[in-house]
């Protein structure tokens, strides 16, 4: 239903802090409030996600999810998802319902695999159905957002 890119991080000695290198995910640390934020960058470009890919934590906190409004380099810990709003609210509702838990692994770190993406169990509607509903949370977050920034008197 979906391409799935797994991530490989680029050697260590390739990361900058340069904002003209390419912007580097390795998990959660980049993402915040369901977006890529960039914090490292990269000179070695390994595997990549396009603007407007989603991004997928695989490892602790596996499922932790953000698009990305960046072309970026992945790092190992995330795993690059073509997807529409649906898919994007639809791998939020994993991450809340603890779906990823139960294929987590290691003791240290978890980690979910491809294959534990790849045979998820979801439940698919037609693609006109899907934007609706994507436009529709899409909608919610938005009036979610305005609310909270909404002062408090």
């Amino acid at each position: 239903m979906v391409e799935i890119t797994m991530g490989q991080s680029p050697s260590s000695k390739n990361y900058t802090e340069n904002p003209n290198d390419h912007i580097l995910v390795q998990g959660n640390a980049d993402m915040k409030n369901g977006h890529v934020v960039p914090r490292v960058w990269t000179t070695q470009i390994t595997k990549q996600a396009e603007k407007g890919d989603l991004i997928l934590s695989v490892r602790a906190p596996v499922g932790d999810i953000g698009k990305t409004d960046y072309d970026v380099v992945l790092g190992r810990g995330v795993a690059a998802i073509k997807g529409n709003s649906f898919i994007f609210q639809l791998l939020t509702k994993m991450k809340i319902n603890g779906y990823w838990t139960r294929f987590s692994t290691g003791s240290t770190f978890e980690s979910i695999n491809s294959d534990n993406i790849k045979n998820a169990q979801i439940s698919i509607q037609s693609l006109r159905e899907q934007e609706k509903i994507g436009g529709l949370f899409n909608e919610f977050d938005s009036l979610i957002a305005l609310h909270q920034r909404k002062p408090k008197w």
